[in-house]
């Protein structure tokens, strides 16, 4: 599946096996933000497309603002989730946290882009609906706030520890 967004308001539909592609689409789209919200870190975000948008948007500039929020590690660290190994390797510019048990939220999987672009994906695993658009308003503001409270109440996570000797 072949998507284009652009700096306008049109919202795509994707279909739920184009999640991955979708969301993929939104970061390369992006030019200097990503805030990403998921339950858990799962198949959507070990996508071998979303991880080398993440990639390529990381070390486009040094001020490149990327954080991934969740809530669950689920069994990531375990079966070598891409994400977090491209976490480790770039950490300076790539910052994941876990969100207060009192923000948990199994509804909340979406991404911000450049503070307007969204990626929206409520539900996920199974999503009544997603959607995806280049600049929408006023949506995306609504929930990078929403982001930028959790993601000050957030912490790391003991289980992404990597230990060093």
């Amino acid at each position: 599946m072949q998507l284009v967004i652009g700096d306008d308001d049109t919202l795509h539909h994707p279909a739920r096996s184009d999640a991955g592609t979708a969301l993929a689409t939104l970061i390369v789209s992006s030019r200097r933000s990503l805030w990403l919200r998921a339950p858990v870190l799962d198949a959507l975000t070990d996508n071998v497309d979303v991880c080398n948008a993440i990639k390529t948007l990381a070390l486009s500039s040094a001020r490149a603002d990327i954080r991934i929020l969740f809530d669950h590690l689920g069994s990531a660290v375990r079966n070598g989730h891409r994400l977090i190994h491209l976490s480790r390797r770039l950490p300076s510019r790539i910052t994941l946290r876990q969100t207060q048990q009192d923000d948990n939220d199994t509804q909340l999987c979406f991404a911000i882009a450049d503070g307007t672009g969204l990626f929206e994906a409520s539900g996920w695993p199974r999503p009544a609906r997603l959607d995806l658009s280049g600049h929408r308003l006023p949506r995306a503001p609504r929930l990078g706030k929403q982001f930028r409270e959790h993601w000050e109440r957030a912490g790391g996570s003991q289980e992404l520890r990597e230990l060093r000797l």
